[in-house]
């Protein structure tokens, strides 16, 4: 465990703008979500926030995979495991250590949003025609779909040549946010979420751990 925390600094380190950058994305969503929640009635509530919150959404799921890429594509064309795995360290502890790092950035972006939904569901209960139970519902999802696009990211990164071959995830990553806008936020979306991202990861996982350093 202390090997798996010593390397979750060192990724956080080496991408501490993707941090940065969700903390303040985090803030801003939070910031405009406030400002609209309190400032609007209702219905023109209801009507005005989906569309508001896309473009945010988009970006903060481009920049998940981005932080994906980045971490596996650096690791491939700098070696960086290949002079980690010298050490008492193994890959599993490094392909660990890389997931909670991802894992974490997602936290940063989502908790204060929650917190903050949390606490307006509270000041507008009744004015906006929302069911029981539809604040988990999604979170649950944004979370969901943001560790999808993470794995998309990190799948697409363990490439040497060139970072080129990344950009054919895109669509994906763009189809991804879309399920949830189609589906809803009910648990069948959830399920297949949490499918495709353990595919990915699996995958991931194989060529990182089948791959010569």
């Amino acid at each position: 465990m202390r090997t798996v925390l010593t390397l979750v600094k060192r990724e956080i380190i080496d991408h501490l703008g993707y941090f940065v950058g969700a903390a303040l994305l985090s803030a801003l969503i939070t910031f405009l979500m406030v400002s609209m929640v309190l400032g609007m009635e209702g219905r023109e509530l209801a009507r005005i926030v989906p569309g508001a919150s896309i473009p945010l959404v988009s970006l903060a799921v481009v920049g998940l995979c981005g932080l994906g890429v980045a971490q596996m594509y650096t690791d491939r064309t700098r070696r960086i495991s290949a002079l980690l795995i010298v050490l008492p360290t193994t890959r599993w502890q490094i392909f660990a250590a890389r997931v909670a790092t991802g894992l974490l950035a997602i936290l940063i972006l989502v908790i204060p949003l929650a917190i903050a939904g949390g606490i307006l569901m509270d000041l507008r209960t009744g004015e906006v025609p929302l069911y029981v139970g539809v604040l988990g519902d999604v979170l649950r999802s944004v979370f969901l779909v943001c560790l999808a696009c993470y794995a998309v990211g990190l799948y697409a990164g363990w490439d040497r040549r060139s970072l080129t071959p990344t950009l054919g995830v895109l669509p994906v990553v763009a189809l991804i946010p879309l399920l949830v806008v189609i589906k809803g936020f009910g648990l069948e979306v959830a399920g297949i979420l949490v499918v495709f991202i353990a595919a990915c990861l699996t995958a991931t996982w194989c060529r990182f751990a089948s791959s010569s350093l």
